[in-house]
């Protein structure tokens, strides 16, 4: 991701800012109570571009006061149409770790954070809610509940080696280096955090057996953190960790992750699943299937060309397929008879989670080969959040910045606008405006 970060701090200020689920999405959720009032935010000036627009994602934030006192930045879960007013997710919290690491990444990687002040404090204030989420065990809890009282024993938040820490580490890694010469002091407590996950991480992870089991015929490795996908979130956070340590206890533990991942790939060119990384177990879901991008990272970082073949297979073969017979939801992969079939397939829900990360792997395929059909096959998926979508509806709306939470069925729009959604499209939308020719492409496949 370096190169990226490289890229973005030489772009013209008008490709402004812009930012950053569980293994269960939190696209629906039930009505709850109003929230408590809260002490509002300084927000940076909001930015409207030619794709960017964060007017929706600041309303969405907030501010928080921890039980030691000191202070941070959340953003509210959800906001609910037709009001969009923010709303905290029931019995859960009001703002969590999945959705402020996403929206830290969208700040770091902003153009404007190297000048701006106010952008800079916005970020410096995501930063030190997740340094203030790290448990004793150098995990995170996810969920921050009314009252600013931390979410330490529901399913979805407990200081396990889940989602929540991975997205947290890939941040706070990715974050050093950026901040570092304007303060130094949050950097160094950054340093500390991650020494912290990182110890965890070698004395529960790094040597687990190289055990596999079969399901529906489908091998499944068991050393990875209970799936590919929570694997390739780990290995973004743990490769910009090892470029500035050199640690050759976390460099090996990459190697394995990703060669966990590759073992997921079935299929080829010719045959389901078409080279497809399965997510966890023998299933395929779109949200969070960030494999071949972090497979592009390991063969970039390690100077191995099978990472980023297999990674290619993924881009090569199955994301044309998806265009050409419709976005998915969700399937199952089973092996009989000598051959891979689907099984318990769903379309539905296409969330924005599900569209960012093919977009990202598009944009690195480009990035490595400079051939322009990945660029073209990158701004065609990003269509998906300007109306090329099976509901023909524009998901993002570049004149508010908010982004629909989900194509329920057909054109069934879930006219909702969380924080999820609102960042994996600001995400996906800053990255396609750094390559004039993805973003060329997204302007000829979008409805116009």
């Amino acid at each position: 991701m370096q190169r990226e970060l490289s890229i973005l701090q030489t772009t013209f200020i008008s490709c402004l800012i812009c930012l950053l689920s569980l293994a269960c999405t939190k696209q629906s959720h039930s009505v709850i109570p109003p929230v408590i009032p809260v002490v509002p935010v300084i927000q940076p000036p909001v930015i409207v571009s030619s794709i960017l627009n964060t007017a929706h994602l600041e309303k969405l934030a907030v501010s928080v006061v921890f039980p030691n006192g000191e202070k941070g930045e959340g953003i509210y879960i959800y906001a609910d149409a037709p009001n969009y007013t923010p709303t905290p997710a029931g019995g859960e919290g009001f703002t969590c770790v999945d959705d402020v690491a996403r929206e830290a990444l969208f700040y770091l990687r902003s153009s404007a954070f190297q000048s701006d002040t106010l952008v800079q404090k916005k970020l410096y204030g995501l930063l030190r809610f997740l340094i203030n989420m790290q448990s004793d065990n150098g995990y995170f809890y996810n969920f921050l509940q009314a009252g600013n009282a931390i979410n330490k024993s529901g399913v979805t938040s407990i200081n396990q080696p889940k989602w929540w820490s991975w997205r947290a580490l890939q941040t706070l890694t990715e974050a050093v280096p950026v901040i570092q010469v304007k303060n130094a002091p949050l950097a160094n407590q950054v340093n500390g955090v991650v020494t912290k996950l990182i110890n965890a991480i070698k004395d529960n992870l790094v040597n687990l057996p190289n055990d596999t089991i079969s399901i529906s015929g489908v091998k499944v490795p068991q050393w990875l953190p209970e799936g590919a996908d929570q694997a390739a979130t780990l290995i973004l956070g743990l490769i910009p960790y090892c470029q500035a340590t050199g640690d050759m206890v976390i460099r090996t533990y990459i190697q394995k992750l990703a060669d966990g991942i590759m073992l997921m790939q079935p299929g080829d060119g010719s045959h389901f699943p078409y080279s497809c990384f399965l997510s966890s177990g023998n299933t395929w879901h779109a949200y969070g299937n960030d494999q071949a991008t972090a497979l592009f990272e390991t063969g970039s970082f390690l100077n191995d060309s099978k990472y980023t073949t297999s990674a290619m297979a993924e881009v090569n073969n199955f994301y044309p397929w998806i265009l050409n017979n419709g976005y998915k939801n969700s399937f199952d992969v089973t092996f009989i008879n000598k051959e891979y079939a689907a099984e318990n397939t769903k379309s539905y829900e296409q969330i924005a989670y599900g569209i960012r990360p093919m977009v990202f792997a598009a944009i690195e395929a480009y990035i490595i080969t400079k051939d322009e059909k990945y660029s073209d096959l990158a701004g065609h998926l990003a269509a998906w959040f300007l109306g090329k979508n099976s509901a023909s509806t524009k998901m993002f709306s570049i004149s508010t910045g908010r982004c629909y939470d989900a194509i329920n069925q057909g054109n069934s729009i879930n006219n909702n606008s969380g924080a999820e959604s609102t960042i994996e499209a600001l995400l996906t939308m800053q990255r396609v405006s750094i390559y004039p020719s993805v973003k060329a492409a997204l302007d000829k496949y979008k409805l116009n």
